[in-house]
């Protein structure tokens, strides 16, 4: 019997859910570096990391990294300079980083590198598309509801032609993850208001399931006879979310609408702390996977390795997706590989060490979680 950590320091890494990078890497304040390792908010956000066993054990590993002592000034004199391309593929040479799933809708194009930037030459890049983000888009270009959901078709229509692998919900940011089937009037009044901000000039925000649930609905149709992933934000995220309702469970009706059997549905982000009700899912519904992030939300090691063994005790391994959910620096994307490798090693050596797998079929879902599942379940090709 094998004992020991299965290594997988070997296998490339498709992070099939992450964000661009700032194009401006000059960061010499600590606080504002201390808050892309945070999912706090204000001074909440950069005070307390000092604090958090998930910060120090990042900075631990960019030191070792970087050659550096282990605390934040020496980590930020020893980050990289030069060009954010530069940088980039420094990261994902060491990382091992064969491919990167964007979802260029945060942060914004005006200071995020795009998609194809991320990849700077060193792998390939595929992108997803921000549902709430393009529904704002919609409703700011049409004063008629019927001509917001033809633009939306067409729109699809679009993405798909140009390569875009997938779609992402953030659902739970915007009222919650119980997505109904709302009556005619309902939506037009929720229409009307929409409408109402947008001619004031404020700032759309598309809050409303009386409004946002039509328009997922009407993704979905497009999405499901293409076989085309929907990535739905749950659980963890900032205080924009409500936990309450970011539970996975809540997708039900959508998992059991028939004219969804072929949509394949991805939940995000372990959906911590609903990671085994995530994986119950993943273990009754055949096109439910559950994506494990490594570096995004924040947490310490030993929990990262409680919700990777609750995720492998539950669900197949192949409907389980490797992630970082990196973001605004590469240094998260970088962490997450690390991190995702030792984590899902040690997990599949001790399901060795006890006799539930043997050696060869732990490296093969090692493999499987870390890259090849991303790759089957959205297609991947060059990029």
């Amino acid at each position: 019997m094998t004992e020991g950590p299965v290594d997988l320091t070997g296998v490339p890494v498709i992070d099939e859910h992450c964000h661009p990078v700032l194009r401006d890497q000059s960061i010499t304040e600590p606080r504002v570096w201390r808050r892309h390792f945070s999912e706090g908010r204000g001074a909440h956000a950069g005070g307390d990391a000092l604090t958090s066993i998930a910060y120090r054990e990042a900075l631990a590993a960019l030191a070792e990294h970087l050659g550096c002592p282990p605390d934040e000034a020496a980590v930020l004199a020893a980050r990289p300079t030069g060009s954010v391309a530069r940088l980039l593929a420094g990261y994902w040479r060491d990382a091992g980083v064969a491919g990167l799933v964007v979802d260029d809708g945060y942060p914004p194009g005006e200071v995020g590198a795009s998609a194809a930037e991320l990849g700077a030459g060193a792998c390939p890049t595929w992108r997803l598309l921000r549902l709430e983000t393009c529904f704002e888009e919609l409703i700011r270009a049409h004063s008629q509801l019927a001509d917001v959901r033809e633009a939306l078709r067409s729109r699809l229509e679009a993405e798909r032609a140009r390569g875009t692998v997938g779609l992402k919900s953030i659902a739970a940011y915007r009222g919650g993850l119980e997505i109904r089937r709302w009556p005619a009037e309902a939506a037009d009044r929720a229409f009307a208001a929409a409408r109402q901000v947008v001619e004031r000039g404020g700032r759309l925000r598309l809050a409303d399931p009386a409004l946002r649930d039509p328009l997922l609905h009407e993704a979905f149709a497009v999405a499901a006879p293409l076989g085309w992933p929907v990535q739905f934000h749950c659980g963890y995220g900032d205080p924009d979310s409500d936990l309450r309702h970011a539970d996975p469970l809540r997708l039900r009706p959508v998992l059991e609408d028939p004219a969804y059997r072929g949509l394949p549905v991805v939940l995000l982000h372990e959906a911590y702390p609903y990671t085994r009700e995530a994986a119950y899912l993943c273990a009754v519904y055949d096109r439910v996977h559950l994506d494990l992030s490594y570096a995004v939300p924040p947490m310490a090691l030993t929990e990262m390795a409680a919700f990777t063994r609750a995720a492998l005790a539950v669900a197949p391994w192949s409907r389980l997706l490797y992630a970082s959910d990196g973001v605004g620096i590469p240094e998260l994307h970088w962490l997450g590989a690390h991190r995702g490798r030792r984590v899902l090693g040690a997990c599949l050596g001790e399901l060795v060490a006890s006799g539930s797998l043997d050696g060869a079929a732990a490296a093969a879902a090692g493999a499987a979680i870390l890259g090849g599942n991303a790759s089957r379940l959205y297609g991947l090709g060059p990029a």
